[in-house]
């Protein structure tokens, strides 16, 4: 039985061996095979061809956007209404300036203490257009305020603007002496272009920001000096009497 075992095992050996040089021989002719070299030019070219769609749909929302930023500025320039103006907002703005307003027309001077500035200067603007009776609108008062012609969009924004630049689901536009730097941010929707106005204004107005920093005011003194340096020579009371909720 002894010498039977030792007969067996070296052939059983030898015949595994036999048996994985067989196989790696046959993989290695299937490598080679014209089958082979047919499914991997088709995958190839399935990637060249996803590729191209990849490039082409960037182009598209590249031309797409260039197309919209126009349509906004021309709409907001030629007094559109607050229809087309929100077709052109993502929804989160929306939402935004409807919670701004509510904010306008409740907020104390120790509720505006805990506002960003833009946030402030809105809300003090919107008081001085109810107290002097300057609103062109019954509704939509904020989108109105922001985005009307001469409204705080179209004045914070009389500078040379950059091209449009686009990178997958998010547009921008910048300065044209420093576009690498947006001051206007865009979403994709999967249908077309709307500008967040949410993450669009504190970049408008940045600059403006710094004042306060080098001062060391309050975000809400800021909002007052400003007021006061665009309309000192329009309106009186430009002064702390705007923090306080004047009965709407």
């Amino acid at each position: 039985m002894h010498v039977l075992k030792n007969k067996i095992v070296p052939f059983l050996v030898v015949g595994a061996f036999a048996f994985f040089a067989g196989c790696a021989g046959s993989s290695n002719t299937d490598q080679g095979s014209p089958r082979t070299s047919a499914l991997d030019a088709a995958l190839g070219e399935s990637a060249e061809v996803k590729d191209s769609k990849v490039q082409e749909r960037e182009q598209d929302k590249q031309a797409l956007l260039e197309t919209m930023f126009q349509t906004f500025v021309s709409s907001v320039s030629n007094g559109a209404t607050s229809e087309q103006l929100l077709e052109l907002l993502t929804d989160s703005s929306e939402y935004w300036l409807d919670t701004l307003e509510a904010h306008a027309l409740s907020y104390t001077p120790e509720n505006l203490d805990t506002c960003q500035f833009y946030e402030a200067y809105s809300i003090l603007l919107y008081r001085l257009y109810e107290r002097e009776h300057l609103w062109d609108v019954s509704e939509d008062k904020m989108l109105w305020l922001m985005l009307s012609k001469g409204g705080m969009f179209e004045r914070f924004t009389s500078l040379n603007l950059g091209p449009v630049k686009v990178k997958n689901d998010r547009g921008s536009v910048g300065l044209a002496k420093s576009p690498e730097v947006p001051i206007m941010l865009f979403e994709w929707d999967d249908t077309a272009w709307k500008l967040n106005l949410v993450e669009t204004v504190p970049l408008i107005t940045k600059g403006i920001e710094a004042t306060a920093s080098k001062k060391s005011w309050s975000n809400k003194k800021l909002a007052l000096y400003w007021l006061d340096k665009e309309y000192h020579l329009q309106y009186s009371r430009l002064d702390d009497s705007l923090c306080e909720p004047i009965g709407f």
